[in-house]
């Protein structure tokens, strides 16, 4: 019977710490192909539904909502979002003093996967163009997003700089990506049709933009797997958090 917050000793030989590298791999693989798939269908395949907004390219193309690459982008902050509330509550389980920042965390992720849903951000234009004006940029949104940015760039740092050095590496590192994409990406995109680009070069770069936020979520997932001890012995499932004593090791799987 699996048991959320139980007592281990670490020590014991029979018990082996699970790991989850494979899964993590795949998850990999899936972002990757799905991005690269937006850009390689319709370069590759000449069929009016790969092409000129065909049902296919529009399935398929990470610019435009409400499709799978929208889904799984989603899909992957709510992931994110559940695991950071599973950690923050074996961390509090463990009495460690960073459970609330988990918590505070995972709320993050939450609204940032209800706003990659239902498209939030871009309801703050209104607030963009009253503050500002420039001719031709169309993402007036990132003003106010910028305050948006900080107070997810806050919430994140305060809970990595309360981690291990991994921990510290990985929350941040993440945070970085998906702002990085969020906010840089989208700014390099409104420059470029400000200057009436619109060809390959526009094209990559909406493409990094969407697989820099995915990186992010998934540096962030690594990070708070990294963060759990998962621990099988005799049929049975164990986890608690991460707080091994110098020297301290087990067997792993």
């Amino acid at each position: 019977m699996a048991t959320l917050t139980d007592p281990v000793d670490l020590r014991t030989p029979a018990r082996q710490e699970l790991r989850f590298r494979r899964l993590g791999w795949v998850v990999l693989g899936v972002t990757l192909a799905l991005n690269l798939a937006s850009m390689a269908v319709p370069a590759l395949i000449d069929h009016p539904l790969t092409r000129n907004r065909g049902e296919i390219q529009l399935y398929l193309d990470v610019f435009v909502e409400g499709n799978l690459p929208t889904w799984w982008s989603t899909g992957l902050l709510v992931v994110a979002a559940v695991v950071f509330a599973v950690v923050g509550g074996l961390a509090r389980s463990a009495r460690a003093g960073e459970a609330w920042a988990w918590f505070v965390s995972a709320g993050v992720l939450g609204l940032l996967s209800l706003d990659d849903h239902t498209q939030l951000h871009e309801r703050l234009d209104r607030i963009g163009r009253q503050l500002v004006s420039f001719d031709g940029f169309p993402f007036y949104w990132l003003l106010p997003g910028l305050v948006a940015g900080a107070a997810v760039a806050t919430a994140f740092l305060l809970l990595a700089f309360r981690l291990p050095r991994a921990g510290t590496l990985g929350v941040a590192g993440g945070c970085a990506l998906l702002l990085a994409g969020a906010l840089g990406g989208e700014l390099a995109q409104g420059l470029l049709i400000a200057e009436g680009e619109s060809g390959p070069i526009y094209v990559l770069t909406y493409h990094a933009e969407e697989l820099a936020e995915n990186l992010g979520v998934l540096l962030l997932l690594a990070a708070a797997v990294r963060s759990v001890v998962v621990l099988r012995q005799e049929g049975d499932l164990r986890l608690r958090y991460r707080v091994l004593p110098p020297g301290e090791r087990v067997s792993r799987e």
